[in-house]
């Protein structure tokens, strides 16, 4: 039988909504308290005053703010942006071509960062108190303290201007062969994403081990890896099949938590490597005053972590038995 209440599960799809409605109101509020316009960007000392006005107009700032509102939170629900004043083309069109490049890079980010953080963390959780846990921990913890920033730049001087052996810009090469191949094109986007996926991970992974370990090691003492180990099972089997399952329940959570930091990263990231994803267009938008593409970047962010905060809550269901989605533990 599932565990899954639908009930429950219609009940957490009307809470996400009524979450992304407040988060476009606050985005709206913010972006129109922005210094200035980009209609001031557009205007020239020759421009008559009716031209300005025309321009407005065209661009809907002319209307009252409630009006403004309320054509905002109705379009964006049926998925239209409309137009960016910076690019001279639809919104969904700008942001869809960005979106699969920051989906790759911190989506392989984020695999990597929660692959290998937990799995330290299990390890450590289980030999609490070793040296190893003390020196991998630590040094965990400088990691941690690192600004991503930071640890970009360093890894750009090394690997790429003392080293030569990574590229530090762009995800491809912008002066290509002339008769790329698919195998040629994927190993340049590897020789290129190499060192923002590295700084990403480097930082990333510390945050899930600092969850995993006391986890872990609060499960080694529940009478089922007692159980586990009175019936003759080794102690790898012990360690990753009973005792590790039910620590990753915070880990879970905790994935929520570091993939909201991760977009928020990926503003510095992709601007730090020239990566041509969501990130570094939110800060052209920003700095341009392009309001509908700044507004739909954020939309489109926040419709992620609140999809991935939903399936969190479903995963919990399938990590740990005693848990029923929308119904009694």
């Amino acid at each position: 039988m599932s565990r899954i209440s639908t009930r429950y599960l219609a009940k957490r799809l009307v809470v996400s909504y009524l979450t992304l409605l407040v988060i476009m109101t606050i985005l709206f509020v913010l972006v129109r308290s922005m210094p200035g316009s980009f209609i001031t960007n557009m205007i020239t000392p020759e421009m008559q005053p009716s031209q300005v006005e025309r321009l407005r107009e065209i661009w809907g700032l002319n209307e009252p703010l409630w009006k403004q509102y309320t054509n905002f939170m109705i379009n964006y629900q049926v998925g239209e942006f409309g137009r960016s004043p910076m690019h001279k083309e639809p919104v969904w069109d700008v942001v869809i071509r960005r979106l699969p490049r920051t989906l790759i890079l911190f989506g392989a980010g984020f695999v990597v960062a929660y692959t290998v953080g937990p799995l330290v963390g299990m390890y450590l959780g289980w030999w609490r108190g070793t040296s190893k846990d003390k020196i991998i921990y630590t040094s965990g913890l400088t990691m941690y303290s690192m600004p991503a920033f930071w640890i970009a730049w360093l890894f750009i001087w090394l690997f790429d201007f003392e080293l030569g052996l990574l590229k530090s810009t762009f995800m491809i090469d912008q002066f290509g062969i002339a008769d790329w191949t698919p195998w040629l094109a994927m190993t340049n986007i590897l020789h290129h994403i190499a060192l923002p996926l590295f700084s990403i991970a480097f930082v990333g992974w510390v945050g899930a081990m600092l969850v995993m370990r006391p986890s872990m090691n609060n499960v080694t003492g529940e009478d089922y890896v007692f159980l586990a180990r009175a019936k003759g099972l080794s102690e790898r089997t012990v360690m990753m099949k009973h005792a590790a399952r039910n620590a990753l329940i915070p880990v879970a959570t905790q994935a929520i938590v570091g993939l909201a930091f991760l977009i928020d990263g990926s503003v510095l990231i992709e601007s730090v490597f020239s990566w041509p994803g969501i990130g570094k267009l939110l800060v052209g938008a920003v700095l341009q005053q392009d309001y509908p593409v700044t507004q739909a970047a954020f939309f489109i962010l926040a419709v992620l972590i609140i999809v991935m905060r939903l399936v969190t809550d479903i995963a919990y269901t399938y990590l740990d038995p005693r848990i029923k989605f929308g119904g009694k533990s």
